[in-house]
């Protein structure tokens, strides 16, 4: 068996549809709504804590850390809780992959940019087309072409699904120097660089004990 998909039924998430966002939509608000709640996280949890496998991939990003919950490889899906640490405005940038989001404390101010299906470091993408704040229990499902980003207030957490990966690299963007570079997925970074990233049991513990305090679980 995979590792974590006995939280989830793999069966379910064979079916979720990443190609047809308003289905997806359907789907992923029923699946967000069960993963959001404090039993389903204690046993996430408990389960990464617990498997080898997925506590590697559990990582510290520059602006967040984020703890693979599950790891379907016959599907693609991962689920994730994130954590942003500080109080920051991330670069613009897009993904390699579609998801759904479900905030659980705490909440950020969502930048929206628009849809870019041949997006490269040479595109100028302008200002924001819709800015939103998410809090707790709202969500959204973005497709993986579309360009974001997000000013969060620290510790905020949310949990997301994100789909199979729909290429092997993604542009980031700065604002204020008009600089934008590719980012690659793991299959091809340097593997000192990922141990490097990597959070280990304590502080995966700690972000546990962080949605404790915030009464996600309880």
């Amino acid at each position: 068996m995979t590792a974590g998909t006995e939280l989830i039924d793999p069966a379910r998430l064979a079916k979720l549809d990443w190609d047809n966002l308003a289905l997806l939509q359907d789907q992923l608000t029923g699946l967000l709504d069960e993963l959001a709640t404090s039993e389903w996280l204690s046993a996430a949890f408990a389960h990464v804590l617990a498997t080898p496998d997925l506590l590697v991939q559990s990582e510290r990003l520059q602006e967040l850390d984020r703890v693979v919950l599950v790891n379907d490889a016959a599907s693609g899906v991962r689920v994730r809780l994130h954590v942003f640490r500080q109080r920051d405005f991330d670069r613009p940038h897009n993904h390699r992959w579609t998801f759904g989001n479900r905030v659980l404390a705490g909440s950020y101010r969502h930048y929206l940019y628009g849809d870019y299906a041949d997006l490269s470091t040479d595109t100028k993408i302008g200002e924001p087309c819709l800015v939103r704040d998410e809090t707790p229990g709202t969500g959204y499902v973005i497709r993986h072409t579309l360009v974001h980003s997000v000013a969060a207030e620290p510790d905020t957490t949310s949990v997301i699904v994100r789909g199979p990966a729909a290429k092997d690299r993604f542009v980031v963007m700065n604002s204020e120097t008009g600089e934008a570079w590719w980012q690659y997925g793991h299959t091809v970074e340097d593997e000192a660089e990922i141990a490097r990233r990597r959070l280990g049991a304590e502080k995966v513990s700690g972000i546990r004990d962080l949605l404790v305090r915030q009464g996600v679980i309880r």
